[in-house]
């Protein structure tokens, strides 16, 4: 029963509502626990699959073992469900490894003799020496206190051809653009340079 305020301070006590004919006379029973049931049923096949295609997509393939059982037991009030499913065995396809391509490095020692090609010599003989063909160029010293030496220009025996010349030790550079070179006494000349 309830009451509402009736004015001040007062209160009515009001009578039950009357049923009418559009209402149920009571309620069902709920069937939450049946839809409870059938909800982890699925869950749990749900869940099985899942195990089972994770299993196939693995890389590796591990040693078949015997399948375990999944239960699920689903609890809700007073109905319970279990659900038992075996996971399917996996088979999976042979798999090919290729090793990359190996480069194998062998390395030997071999010895090499050079042999000197005729040319222009580091030494300078008594005499005239062309210059490229008898004589390279460069600088060169003589210690010998008697030696003589010209650049050339030429080989003519003029005067005109020497384009240097002196008496005693000496350090002389012989040019790319000399003709040729006189050496008299002066042996034995060192390259220097």
């Amino acid at each position: 029963m309830s009451t509402t305020p009736s004015g001040p301070g007062g209160v009515v006590p009001s009578a039950p509502h009357p049923q009418t004919p559009d209402q149920d006379p009571a309620p069902k029973k709920s069937s939450r626990g049946k839809i409870i049931a059938i909800v982890g049923a699925v869950a749990a096949l749900l869940i099985a699959a899942a195990i089972g295609r994770a299993s196939a997509a693995s890389d590796t393939v591990a040693p078949a073992a015997a399948p375990a059982p999944v239960t699920v037991t689903a609890k809700p009030s007073t109905v319970t469900a279990t659900v038992t499913s075996t996971p399917a065995p996996v088979t999976a396809a042979p798999i090919t490894v290729t090793a990359p391509p190996s480069t194998v490095v062998q390395t030997q020692t071999a010895t090499v003799t050079a042999q000197a090609l005729a040319g222009p010599k580091a030494t300078i003989k008594e005499g005239i020496s062309l210059v490229g063909v008898d004589v390279q160029p460069g600088t060169y010293r003589s210690d010998n206190p008697d030696c003589y030496f010209a650049r050339l220009s030429g080989t003519s025996g003029e005067l005109d051809d020497i384009i240097a010349n002196g008496n005693g030790a000496t350090v002389v550079t012989i040019d790319p653009s000399d003709n040729a070179f006189e050496s008299r006494r002066c042996s034995p000349w060192t390259q220097v340079g």
